[in-house]
């Protein structure tokens, strides 16, 4: 990427508004957005991931949506590499890059550099996809009890890219991390987007609830026919509905009758997905905050100064 100026990361806890904002914020200047959020670079997943509308990434280029299928991977490797083309591009025709998601772990690449991460292996993938959560968990433990205990039981995908990168490489993820730069890029600045608790919980719920009026589960249904091993489908929202096709939970608890149990699902997997979002988040000291319901007008000076001044800052 070269150093033609600064370029900020909006992002917070999902169902914050980001979308909606940084449309807002770009309507009026130089702007083109590059998306950071993992879902949104898969064809066909719309409803569930509350894509920007065809019209509203024709008022607003967009950048990184819509180019995988829901059955390929998208690293963060490839996420940072494919950035820095996308920033590169934008500004060598004189616009100004506004990058927008929550996807931590594309984030952190972005900020602190790639460490020497292998590529996917579809075949070590393809065998550890036949594993339980639980099983993967245990595997990883015994490669690095830090990396499982970080990761967790829940995360999937980070449990198996984790064991992948041990049978590629022989190195713990730990190890392989360190390589990294201890210091943010400081052509980024990251600005921090979120709510008052109740409020983002009242979103939340109305989300859910407009997600399933508008097909959530004929999306699902149709990515499961096109897209039958697809990961993707692990993800908040679609794996609720995967599960509710199913007629059971993992844990094996019958989901309520109806669909009032599965928006509940996915509502609970939501709010979990927002603490682990805002924890990560508060380990960033080179975040700069903004609560929505007080520093709309901060967020718009800043943006002004990045984005609005006669020279690009640097």
């Amino acid at each position: 990427m070269n150093s033609n100026g600064k370029v900020a990361i909006l992002t917070g806890p999902t169902a914050t508004g980001k979308t909606s904002l940084a449309l807002e914020l770009a309507r009026n200047a130089p702007v083109e957005i590059v998306n950071a959020d993992s879902m949104l670079v898969y064809r066909e997943m719309n409803i569930g991931t509350a894509k920007p509308s065809i019209r509203e990434r024709e008022a607003i280029p967009h950048h990184l949506i819509d180019i995988r299928d829901p059955d390929e991977p998208f690293t963060a490797g490839d996420f940072v590499r494919s950035a820095h083309a996308a920033i590169d591009e934008i500004q060598s025709r004189g616009k100004r890059p506004l990058i927008v998601g929550g996807t931590g772990f594309y984030l952190k690449a972005l900020l602190y550099g790639l460490w020497d991460a292998p590529r996917a292996n579809s075949e070590i993938r393809g065998r550890l996809e036949s594993l339980t959560d639980q099983a993967l968990f245990e595997r990883l433990s015994t490669i690095s009890a830090n990396s499982a205990s970080r990761i967790g039981k829940k995360d999937r995908y980070r449990l198996i890219r984790a064991i992948e990168i041990f049978e590629l490489t022989g190195k713990t993820p730990e190890a392989l991390q360190a390589q990294a730069s201890p210091a943010p890029d400081p052509r980024f600045e990251l600005w921090v987007l979120d709510r008052p608790q109740e409020e983002l919980m009242k979103r939340i719920h109305l989300r859910t609830r407009q997600m399933m009026e508008h097909g959530l589960v004929d999306e699902v249904e149709s990515i499961q026919r096109e897209f039958p091993t697809c990961r993707a489908l692990k993800a908040v929202g679609y794996a609720q509905i995967v599960d509710y096709l199913a007629g059971t939970l993992p844990k094996g608890r019958k989901i309520p009758p109806g669909l009032n149990g599965v928006i509940s699902e996915i509502e609970l997997a939501t709010r979990q997905l927002v603490k682990r979002q805002r924890t990560w988040f508060k380990g960033r000291p080179e975040a700069r905050w903004f609560l929505l319901d007080r520093d709309q007008e901060a967020l718009k000076k800043a943006f002004a100064a990045v984005y609005l001044a006669p020279s690009y800052p640097t």
